[in-house]
């Protein structure tokens, strides 16, 4: 397959934007041995700046989900699922090492959209929407990043479960306040979620 890399003239392309309204909240998971529930990294990730650059001029990502389940889907479980029938084991420190928390935005975000057909229409290939090529998604992300409407992130569907995700640029992480932390065996909900993708805790001790 072709891989289909952004135009020399996409500076030119119309954006599909969607703006993401003031006062929303989305969650995020991390480890916790990161302090900030805002940190953001450069290393090499979904929509990362995949640019020979040095670290200083290459932009960061913050990665957000519409609900916990999406969270826990991208940041924990994965693909550890595939080829796996009936319940899942997982060690109970997977739990215990992360947290969960709560990120509100304090002001409207201005997303490139990449759900439905609006990739499409950008011209975008399906493999960057889907994550089925993370190299020639990270060319992707850097185009929107350096495009004159100057979007604020990525607003896309999650590759596990269809859920929407944010991955919101280093530069527009001071439209965020975080909420509510805590330790994501300790979350509301995730029972729930667990018991939805046929999970089961397992103890960590030898």
């Amino acid at each position: 397959m072709v891989k289909v890399l952004p135009p020399k003239d996409f500076a030119r392309a119309k954006l599909q934007i969607h703006r993401v309204a003031a006062g929303l909240r989305f969650g995020r998971i991390y480890m916790d041995r990161y302090p900030d529930p805002l940190g953001f990294g450069k290393t090499p990730s979904r929509f990362s700046d995949s640019r020979r650059r040095a670290t200083a001029h290459r932009f960061g990502l913050l990665y957000l989900g519409e609900t916990l389940k999406v969270c826990f889907l991208e940041a924990v479980l994965r693909d550890q699922r595939d080829g796996v029938i009936g319940d899942l084991p997982i060690e109970e420190k997977e739990l215990f090492v992360r947290r969960f928390a709560v990120i509100e935005t304090t002001a409207t975000l201005k997303m490139v959209d990449l759900r439905d057909d609006r990739a499409v229409v950008m011209g975008v290939p399906t493999d960057v929407a889907k994550a089925s090529n993370q190299s020639l998604a990270r060319k992707w992300s850097v185009a929107f990043h350096d495009h004159p409407e100057k979007p604020d992130g990525i607003v896309y569907p999650s590759r596990l479960n269809g859920h929407t995700n944010l991955a919101v640029f280093d530069h527009a992480i001071v439209k965020l306040r975080a909420g509510r932390v805590t330790t994501l065996i300790g979350t509301p909900g995730l029972a729930t979620v667990l018991n939805d993708l046929q999970v089961s805790i397992i103890d960590s001790d030898p």
